[in-house]
């Protein structure tokens, strides 16, 4: 199973834990957890599968977090699909 998204959406991050995202396609607006950003951020123009984000964030995620990566990424595809930021393929 892979996810898109409908358009690139504009980011505000203000350093703190939440970011906020405009959606340029729906006209929505979103608060974020940083993950989030960091997540939707992967999806430039391509449809990812949940394999490809594992590997492509893998590498910044702290050690001790890294066994725990895909079900944390699990959530993350599911709220952004909910939100209707993310399409299912």
């Amino acid at each position: 199973m892979k996810w898109r998204t409908e358009s690139e959406g504009k980011f505000y991050d203000p350093g703190e834990t939440t970011v906020i995202y405009y959606d340029t396609h729906s006209g929505d607006t979103h608060l974020l957890t940083a993950f989030a950003a960091h997540v939707l951020r992967e999806f430039h123009a391509e449809s990812l599968s949940l394999a490809s984000l594992v590997s492509r964030i893998a590498p910044v995620v702290e050690a001790g977090q890294a066994k725990d990566l895909q079900e944390a990424l699990e959530g993350v595809l599911s709220e952004l699909v909910a939100m209707d930021i993310l399409k299912q393929e």
